[in-house]
Parts: C-alpha cells; structure tokens; sequence
C-alpha cells in the first residue's frame, strides 16, 4: 500500500458502506473547512451571519423547508437591498474558497451579489457589485463574485470583481439563470489574487488580479429588488468555505 494515494476526483462509498461506519481512526481534512445548512430553528446573527435588511420589509431568516435554507426577502420599495454575510476572514494568502448554493425564484424581478466583499453590508440601494440602469458599478472597495441582475441588458450570469477601489473588467459566463433556478456557485482567490468561477462545478471564468491577495473578505450573499417588482425571493441552501490553515 503506498503511503500517499492521489484522488483526481472524489472517493464514493458503494452498497453497505453507505450506511455503515465506513472509516477508522483519524480522516482529518488539510484545509480549514466551514459549513452551514441552515437546519437550525433560527438564524444564527449573535455568532455565525450578519443580516442587514434596511429597506423596507425586508427580512433574512430560516425557512423551515426539506434540508433547511435561508430565505432572503427582499423590500418592497424598488431598490431596496439586504445582505447576509460571514466573518471577515477569507483571502487569497489562504487559498480561500466558498461556495454558496442558492435558488433565485423571480431573475426578472431582483439583482444579486454572491461572493466575496470587504464589507458585511452595503447602504440601502446598493449591493456590493451591481448593474443598476446597465452600468457596472462597484459599492464595495474590494470583492468579486457572481451578479445576477435585471438592470443588466443581459440575462448572462456575470463574474466581476473590484480592486483596491479600481474596477476590472466583468466576464460575461453566456450561462442565464431561469426563474426558480438551483445553481452553485464557487469562487477560488489564489496567492496573487486571481480569481476563478466555477458554476455547478464548471469553471466559467477566471479574472486575473481580481482583488488583492492580502485584503480580507466576508463570505456573502446580496440581494436588491429591481423594476418596481416588490419584494423577491432568494433561498440560500448552503454553504461552504476552505481555507488553508
């Protein structure tokens, strides 16, 4: 038996190992792993997330639904934004990585940033990487992520990123998000910055220098209501991040 064995993909258990203790002594994973299924009785926003919803009836909270989730309602007036966001602790010294997989119900109706910013929240009427009337805009000093929004004249889920307040150019993925659509999306920030997007395990796209290696950054999930539309939907399923220690 050799003393390291090399996984191109994953390891699957067949047949009894799926429901019988199927590994002994220590399997401790190399990289810093945080996780959230949302399957608590409350959102957690004393230690874990941080909600801001200062528009007008917004709310994030769980909703008790198969495998539980985090449901984001956005306000009711048009333009109003709400965050859900982790610690500030993840950069690209670390190797971070997270992960988020999210249902958008009304893509017609909303805008959203899900990602990585240097700020848990943004004022009202904004969001961390937008594109209100068309126009990318950057609120954050430093983030990238994905941005699903219906100002944009395309439907195209978009890779963008900001940084040190200077903007970089977004990457159109061609891949559009349909109403009621289940999608992951993961995004890596390596030693120098760059940064690659990945949707349900596909790399989409990759921005060179897409933040500063060092800036610390929250993991985030954004959302703004767009057109008037009233309040819109994004369930937040779960989460993942890595990082090394």
């Amino acid at each position: 038996m050799p003393s390291s064995l090399v996984i191109d993909r994953r390891i699957t258990f067949r047949g009894d190992a799926l429901y019988r203790a199927n590994i002994r002594d220590l399997f401790q994973e190399e990289k810093r792993h945080d996780s959230d299924r949302f399957t608590g009785i409350a959102l957690d926003t004393t230690n874990r997330w941080a909600v801001s919803v200062p528009g007008t009836s917004d709310t994030i909270a769980i909703s008790e639904v198969v495998g539980g989730s985090a449901l984001i309602t956005t306000g009711t007036a048009d333009n109003d934004s709400c965050m859900l966001a982790g610690a500030i602790i993840h950069n690209g010294t670390k190797l971070s990585v997270v992960e988020f997989r999210i249902t958008i119900t009304d893509v017609t109706g909303c805008g959203v940033f899900v990602g990585l910013s240097d700020a848990k929240s943004e004022a009202n009427g904004q969001i961390a990487l937008q594109y209100p009337s068309d126009t990318f805009t950057s609120t954050a000093t430093s983030a990238a992520g994905f941005v699903i929004d219906a100002d944009h004249s395309t439907s195209s889920i978009m890779c963008a990123s900001v940084n040190a307040g200077s903007d970089t150019i977004p990457v159109d993925t061609g891949v559009d998000w349909v109403d009621g659509e289940t999608r992951n999306l993961r995004i890596l920030v390596d030693t120098s910055g760059n940064a690659i997007f990945v949707i349900d395990g596909k790399v989409v796209a990759q921005i060179q220098s897409a933040v500063a290696a060092g800036t610390l950054h929250c993991p985030t999930v954004q959302a703004i209501t767009r057109a008037n539309d009233g309040s819109n939907t994004i369930r937040v399923h779960s989460f993942d991040s890595w990082q090394d220690d």
